[in-house]
């Protein structure tokens, strides 16, 4: 049997242990980041997402409490316009760097999006980025990048990626004044079959989108 006269100070330690043993858990617990829609994440602490036509956007993110460098783009389809028409308006790169804190749930969004067709063409050209938690902006940035073109996207293919860059260029930023760094992610392997596919299908898509002349182009880039 226990001496009761120790029993004070055996509660007392199992308190104390109890106490330290929550807050351990509590410093280990998860942020998730849920993006609004119209908003596809191409960069997120270095490593690339979203590169298939194929598949669903990711629209929630399970992160370690800390800095996170986002890069996304305004991706939109209006495919109700006059005359059975369509358009798919993308913006270029925006970069926003937020201090997530543990236990909490954030949203990725684009304040002031138009839902008229033609005021979101002009939308596109400079979106706002923002992380919010509930009504409250955490960290905003406005404006875009633009990328570099066509044969810029098709650079991009083989293993130069304006988004990452980008991406890149603000992790070096937080790094560089910031007591806490963020450890940037290496893109998945050009060489395993999931990129393969990934490659694949941002060919197609620009190989869909591009002009006769342009096809013409590609072709002899290729054969050089």
């Amino acid at each position: 049997m226990t001496d009761t006269t120790h029993k004070p100070l055996l509660n007392k330690l199992l308190t104390v242990a109890g106490i330290g043993l929550f807050s351990v858990s509590l410093a280990h617990a998860d942020v998730t980041l849920k993006v609004d829609d119209n908003i596809k994440v191409t960069v997120l602490n270095g490593k690339q997402y979203n590169t298939s036509l194929f598949q669903p956007l990711q629209q929630t993110f399970v992160l370690q409490p800390g800095k996170h460098v986002i890069t996304a783009k305004y991706d939109r389809l209006y495919d109700d316009l006059p005359g059975d028409n369509h358009d798919y308006l993308r913006s270029g790169n925006v970069t926003v760097t937020a201090d997530l804190q543990d236990n909490q749930t954030y949203r990725l969004a684009m304040p002031g999006q138009p839902e008229r067709y033609q005021e979101a063409q002009k939308y596109a050209k400079a979106p706002t980025l923002a992380v919010m938690k509930g009504s409250t902006v955490i960290a905003q940035t406005s404006g875009a990048v633009e990328e570099g073109g066509l044969f810029s996207g098709l650079s991009s293919l083989f293993g130069s990626n304006d988004a990452q860059v980008e991406n890149q260029k603000a992790i070096a930023a937080v790094n560089g004044s910031s007591t806490t760094s963020i450890k940037a992610i290496s893109p998945v392997e050009t060489t395993s079959n999931s990129a393969k596919g990934d490659t694949l299908d941002n060919f197609m898509q620009l190989w869909l989108q591009a002009t006769p002349d342009e096809r013409e182009k590609i072709r002899q880039w290729i054969q050089k």
